[in-house]
């Protein structure tokens, strides 16, 4: 069956439109997305108000790593939804943040970023396989910000198939963009540098 991607609720809808509303006045809009601060002070200004694709962005901590090597990711966090803006080619992200429940949405961050692009064109590529077609995926974004990873999650609701993960360029040097891993397998390749940052973190180093 085709992939699923679960409708962004109306709440992240409305906080959408009225972030963009709001930063629609201000001058910084021309710097980070020029062609969409043109298409909203144009006269067709609410189309691009309407996101191509919305997903959920769950974020993982380093310390949570070693557990998703064994146990899947229970410690991903839902921490905001994701709206793809389209304008002129220019392609720009916005979050909305939600709090614990998942509720209390809020617009948080506007993103131009190559990223965006490379996740848009990674989950259509998904979406066109048919060994993916074959089971019943929903999608996802796992971001681990303090390695700068981000990956599509496939995550399959019946339990029937296991959880992908798939890098999205730019990457470290431990994944390979494009691949699809299993949870344990994607995990196992960034303990080391998890391991190094959490170490040279700890308040007791040189101590003694």
């Amino acid at each position: 069956m085709p992939l699923i991607i679960p409708p962004a609720p109306a709440e992240s809808i409305n906080a959408l439109r009225t972030g963009l509303s709001t930063i629609a006045k201000r001058s910084a809009l021309t710097k980070i997305a020029p062609n969409l601060a043109i298409s909203l002070a144009g006269p067709s200004a609410p189309s691009p108000l309407s996101p191509i694709l919305s997903y959920r962005l769950y974020t993982l901590g380093l310390s949570d790593l070693s557990s998703a090597a064994r146990t899947g990711l229970r410690a991903a966090t839902l921490s905001s939804w994701r709206h793809t803006l389209v304008s002129d080619g220019e392609v720009v992200a916005a979050d909305i943040s939600v709090d614990q429940t998942g509720a209390n949405h809020r617009f948080s961050s506007l993103i131009s970023h190559p990223s965006t692009f490379e996740v848009q064109k990674e989950i259509l590529a998904l979406g066109q396989d048919p060994a993916i077609a074959k089971d019943s995926y929903e999608i996802s974004l796992l971001q681990i910000s303090a390695l700068g990873v981000r990956a599509v999650w496939l995550h399959d609701p019946t339990g029937k198939s296991p959880d992908l993960l798939v890098p999205v360029p730019p990457v470290r040097s431990e994944l390979v963009a494009g691949r699809r891993y299993q949870i344990a397998e994607f995990a196992g390749a960034l303990m080391n540098p998890a391991e190094k940052i959490l170490a040279d973190d700890d308040p007791r180093k040189g101590s003694g």
